[in-house]
């Protein structure tokens, strides 16, 4: 029996939705504006079917007061004590996603794309025995027989085209969302290279920057010391609706110190992985938009059976 279109879009619809969704937007949704560093973590095991889970707990402070954020997403690995960061809304910090859920709902994203790709690629369509059957069942004249032959292939080449076109509307649109991300992320990319030999340390704010005419951000000077001793002021922007932090992470230029990079401006060696895994998939799916002879073999038929 033949696969059912729909059946087969649903699939790879959902898993190509969850995937984008737990990648790019999963962390996004809420309005975390704000973040700081959990002073304790709990691992918070937990027995399940598949064996122990975890789901940490993050505890941390806001203006004195003190909150807990619990994982909503589980996995079997242990929370890593480096990655103790809490983001939270400014307003109300009970809302808050810890650093270990926003990496597993990545993670969860990248293999929910791997998957829909996959079922895009391997999912071969079955020769169509419409012709043959017309055939077995319905005895006429060898003129009208051909006639009837020739009108079936055409109506097969047109179905052919129909779906090809379709395919490639489907992984345009992916190919078209997988490449805004990317082409930001290069930007991140390049300052992360040359930030590699960069000094990090914690800036403290000093004050508002008087003759600010932005109507977007305002201007704030925060302090450090640098590696010689020096007291050095840099000028950071911040928009006017985020709340201006007492401290930061920056990572300044030992030769230059004015010139730095704020926390979030620069990846680590997991962002990096990423990085490349989105470049690996953008180039498979590119390959198969124009690989005419691949593509064709997807299974999208377009008969209700």
């Amino acid at each position: 029996m033949k696969k059912n279109s729909r059946l087969i879009f649903l699939f790879v619809a959902v898993f190509g939705v969850i995937g984008i969704y737990l990648t790019f937007i999963a962390g996004n949704m809420q309005k975390y504006d704000s973040q700081t560093t959990a002073y304790k973590i709990d691992a918070n095991a937990q027995d399940g079917s598949d064996g122990v889970m975890y789901y940490p707990i993050y505890y941390f402070k806001v203006r004195g007061e003190e909150y807990k954020c619990e994982s909503k997403s589980g996995s079997s690995s242990l929370p890593n004590e480096s990655k103790n960061k809490v983001y939270y809304d400014s307003k109300n910090p009970t809302k808050c996603m810890t650093q270990y859920e926003k990496s597993t709902s990545k993670f969860m994203g990248i293999i929910f794309l791997v998957v829909s790709v996959i079922l895009i690629v391997f999912l071969v369509k079955k020769p169509s025995g419409n012709a043959e059957d017309v055939n077995k069942t319905i005895e006429i004249d060898p003129e009208k027989q051909q006639q009837i032959e020739e009108n079936v292939l055409k109506v097969t080449s047109a179905i052919e085209k129909i779906a090809l076109i379709v395919k490639r509307v489907i992984l345009g649109i992916i190919i078209f969302i997988l490449l805004l991300f990317i082409l930001f992320e290069t930007l991140i990319i390049k300052q992360t290279i040359k930030a590699k030999d960069y000094i990090e340390t914690t800036a403290t704010y000093v004050m508002e920057k008087e003759n600010s005419e932005d109507n977007v951000f305002d201007k704030h000077i925060y302090s450090f010391e640098d590696t010689h001793g020096n007291k050095q002021e840099i000028i950071v922007s911040v928009s006017k609706n985020d709340t201006v932090k007492n401290t930061i992470k920056i990572k300044y230029n030992d030769n230059n110190p004015q010139e730095f990079y704020e926390e979030g401006m620069t990846y680590g060696k997991s962002g990096i992985i990423w990085y490349v895994v989105k470049i690996v998939v953008l180039i498979a799916l590119v390959f198969l938009f124009f690989n005419k002879k691949l593509l064709s073999k997807v299974s999208i038929s377009l008969n209700g059976n």
